[in-house]
């Protein structure tokens, strides 16, 4: 009897020694590791920027800085996951050049075809109703005046040619008390006209793709994300249409031969249109 309670006693001591855990094994290092990864993945790391247009701090380091490859922390190597994870969802989704321009702060970003595909164009919106007055009174006449309300209406700043950059300010119209609908910069080699009476480019088979180009403001002949139909020709008019590399129709372009260009989506609606110099 005494050797029974002794090994009782003595088996209570050895147990009162180990950690008894009821329920699910506690997770490893590598597991919470995940978990925290997962957890803070959609979290920003910074405030989306505020942008003021009208202040001497915008004048010093937009307007008299090249910023063609990225502003306030966005960079066009960027993604829009990276582009979310640093500034958050997007506070609105709006028209930039066209196509969907998603807004962070005063960023507009358009992801060209795919979310997954880098930045291929950005720009600034204003913080409220600016005109294109209030812009001119406190960063000087442009360089080149283009609102002539055919297509996009827009100004060139470019006082210093071969620096590497010029900038556009939209408005959306053509008188002084039109509002200012957003601002980008291109590379200064960059040419365009938008006037009725400059449409004396003749397109061909040759060149037709860079009106495309031209019209849009950037290179869409990236056949690594997208694939152009055979081209076809309707009397004086070419037609255009890109698919991503699945087959889906992403959109379409009609050119005429005397440079007048429209854009449609892949519903076939109109987006818009423009005559297109190409200054060759």
């Amino acid at each position: 009897m005494k050797f029974k309670v002794l090994l009782f006693l003595m088996t209570i001591i050895f147990l009162s020694g180990c950690s008894i855990t009821i329920g699910d094994p506690p997770k490893s290092k590598k597991e919470n590791k995940s978990s925290e990864t997962n957890q803070n993945k959609n979290k920003k790391t910074a405030s989306a920027p505020k942008i003021d247009i009208l202040s001497q701090d915008f004048s010093t380091h937009y307007m008299n800085e090249n910023h063609v490859r990225g502003y306030k922390g966005l960079m066009k190597a960027m993604d829009k996951e990276k582009v979310e994870s640093k500034f958050g969802s997007a506070d609105e989704i709006r028209n930039f050049l066209g196509r969907e321009g998603h807004v962070y702060g005063n960023l507009l970003v358009m992801y060209y075809l795919s979310d997954e595909r880098p930045i291929q164009q950005y720009g600034i919106v204003p913080n409220k109703k600016e005109t294109y007055r209030e812009f001119v009174d406190v960063h000087g006449e442009p360089d080149r005046d283009l609102r002539t309300g055919y297509g996009r209406s827009f100004v060139v700043y470019n006082k210093t040619p071969n620096n590497g950059y010029q900038i556009v300010v939209y408005t959306n119209g053509s008188k002084d008390d039109d509002e200012i609908t957003y601002l980008m910069q291109y590379p200064d080699n960059f040419e365009f006209t938008q006037s009725s009476d400059e449409h004396n480019t003749v397109i061909t088979n040759d060149n037709v793709y860079n009106v495309v180009e031209s019209f849009e403001g950037i290179d869409k002949v990236d056949k690594s994300f997208m694939k152009w139909k055979p081209l076809k020709k309707n009397g004086n008019v070419f037609s255009l249409t890109y698919t991503d590399n699945k087959g889906k129709l992403l959109g379409s372009y009609k050119v005429s031969e005397d440079g007048y260009v429209e854009s449609f989506d892949g519903n076939g609606n109109k987006i818009r249109a423009s005559y297109i110099h190409l200054n060759e």
